[in-house]
């Protein structure tokens, strides 16, 4: 029988055991220093203090790379990139390690730091809506860890999240937690406002009424019935609508089986009117420093188309609070208050209150809402107010260089309807062909079935609506912000890798943001088209009619005679008047008036 023996154990070479320790001593080395660097992290934190950024960014992404997660200073080294990164203008990256400080909490100081960070850079420029607002603040708890203001902030966007997902009793439940001051409570009162208007199932209308019932107060509503009662229009379909939200003792208890025909409408229009009265107040008051000035009573006239509803004068000790509240965020309740200011606009147009409609247009706050789409709506108000001349003078407005971008195939139908009014009835044919002069191209890729994202025209005006316009503006930004980092970072932060890290950081948001901006595009670049071929409608229709008008003559002098001629020009006045030569002033572009010859008397 064979037996092979057992093999003996080859010893190593000398060298080879020499590497391993070498080996092991390097790897137990760099564990060690992957612990923690508290001089480099006071290198970076040093470097922040004294507003050297770029340095400071560098010397903290460093510590990152040399530091394991669980190190004590490794959620502030991130706090303290973000804020870097930030001053820089990178804020897109800024807000990645935002994300992550307020994610990861572990960090209890640090967190209401980044949240109030994130909500500064949410209220002033394009975010990742997607990541923050619904991933990081709608689907977190934080508990007692934030201050009653961020706490506003995060109630708001965790009821609007659940209010996306159809949880309207969850959404309820977050957005009256909002504490009835400040920025974010207005903001949950024109939502709740807008979402009357939704063509919702019963149980979501009731969701609805009832958020709208409680932010708007018990208070206020009581004030509005009582103030309609002593008028003698308690038999208002306002009045009746305010019955339904209030019990006996003044209480708000809905019930939605006595709500009126309409009472979406009216309670919508209360909504905004509030927010536009109670607004208008404190911001004009919040300029004032003075604490004496502060504590000063003030009260609003809820007022709807001119017409006054209620008058409501906030406690003592509300009134120091609230104009406090409303100063550390002016511009965003500014901007509230001119949606509202609009939306209530567009209300009394609907109930043909073209004069009232006019009115608060003209009164809406500048730079919260478009002007070329205020002009627009002026015009149409003053169309159907009987001031044609008028409306003509904001049409020749919207030709202003300024304005060239505007995609409003509506303001050709106008002016020719203006022309035919005052039965110019070749110009009034020339304006309808303009429209299809200038939609020529734009109409023929339509009726081809060529991508609606694809025409030049239709893009351009969908990428000015709504979500799409939010998602356009982050992708613009996150463009604009890679271009800053490669002109100006490229070589002072290639040696760490920050350069090449935040590269990939851009790279991989701008891919993401581009799927959902073609998404969003499709639908409304569809919206557009639509609009597009009933403006075609439109143009064809008011053509048919001018011919046929052409042909049968005027039928009905008498109420052309009836009508207010233009003023004219006097031969001598201390006002000096020119002839419209083509140019354009901004200044004066809202009040142009066009004094167009009536032909209908002739």
């Amino acid at each position: 029988m064979n037996c092979t023996p057992a093999r003996r154990p080859r010893l190593l070479p000398l060298c080879v055991v020499g590497l391993c320790v070498i080996s092991t001593m390097l790897l137990s080395s760099t564990l060690a220093s992957a612990q923690d660097n508290p001089k480099l992290f006071a290198r970076a934190k040093d470097a922040l203090t004294r507003k050297e950024y770029v340095k400071a960014a560098d010397l903290c992404f460093k510590y990152l790379a040399t530091t394991r997660k669980g190190a004590g200073k490794y959620e502030s080294a991130q706090f303290f990139l973000a804020n870097a990164l930030e001053k820089l203008g990178l804020y897109h990256v800024a807000v990645e390690y935002y994300f992550h400080v307020a994610n990861n909490r572990r960090s209890p100081e640090l967190l209401p730091r980044a949240i109030r960070a994130l909500e500064k850079i949410a209220l002033t420029r394009p975010i990742d809506e997607a990541l923050i607002l619904r991933d990081l603040i709608g689907d977190t708890d934080f508990g007692s860890a934030l201050p009653e203001d961020l706490n506003d902030f995060v109630f708001f966007w965790q009821g609007m999240s659940n209010l996306k997902r159809n949880l309207h009793e969850w959404s309820n439940e977050r957005i009256l937690r909002v504490n009835r001051h400040g920025y974010y409570y207005y903001q949950a009162l024109y939502v709740a406002s807008v979402r009357l208007l939704k063509p919702d199932k019963p149980k979501a209308k009731l969701a609805a009424i009832q958020a709208f019932a409680s932010l708007f107060g018990p208070l206020d509503l009581a004030s509005g019935l009582e103030s309609l009662r002593r008028r003698g229009e308690s038999d208002s379909k306002l009045a009746y609508s305010l019955k339904a939200l209030l019990n006996a003792d003044n209480e708000v208890s809905v019930s939605f089986g006595r709500l009126p025909k309409g009472w979406e409408v009216h309670l919508a229009m209360l909504g905004f009117a509030r927010l536009n009265a109670e607004t208008g107040v404190l911001v004009r008051r919040s300029r004032e420093t003075d604490e004496e000035e502060l504590g000063r009573p003030f009260s609003y006239q809820v007022q709807i188309g001119g017409i006054p509803i209620y008058r409501r004068s906030p406690r003592f000790e509300r009134r120091q609070q609230l104009i406090k509240a409303v100063a550390t965020r002016r511009k965003s309740v500014r901007r509230i208050r001119g949606q509202a200011m609009h939306a209530l606009a567009r209300l009394l147009y609907e109930q043909k209150r073209f004069a009232a409609a006019y009115d608060l247009l003209r009164k809406i706050p500048k730079n919260t809402e478009r002007s070329s789409e205020l002009l627009l709506e002026r015009a149409w108000a003053k169309y159907k107010a009987g001031d044609p001349h008028r409306s003509m003078g904001l049409l020749f407005a919207l030709d202003a260089p300024v304005y060239k971008h505007l995609f409003a195939p509506e303001k050709y139908v106008l002016r020719g309807l203006i022309y035919r009014y005052f039965c110019h009835f070749r110009a009034a044919k020339i304006a309808a062909r303009r429209f299809r002069l200038h939609f020529a191209k734009t109409l023929r890729g339509i009726r081809a079935g060529k991508p609606l994202s694809r025409i030049k025209k239709i893009r351009a005006a969908a990428l000015r609506r709504g979500d799409t316009l939010k998602l356009h503006l982050f992708y613009r930004a996150l463009i604009n912000e890679r271009r800053e980092l490669r002109s100006k970072y490229d070589t002072r932060w290639k040696k760490t890798g920050l350069y090449r890290h935040l590269r990939r950081l851009y790279a991989r948001k701008r891919l993401q943001t581009r799927d959902a901006l073609r998404t969003s595009l499709k639908q409304s670049a569809r919206e557009v088209a639509q609009e597009m071929l009933h403006t075609e409608e439109q143009a064809n229709l008011l053509e048919y009619e001018v011919g046929q008008a052409i042909f049968e003559g005027v039928s009905d002098t008498g109420s052309a005679k009836a009508r207010k001629p233009p003023p004219k020009v006097p031969l001598s006045s201390s006002r000096v008047y020119y002839r419209f030569a083509g140019e354009y002033w901004t200044d004066e572009l809202p009040r142009y008036k066009f004094n167009i010859e009536d032909r209908c008397v002739e």
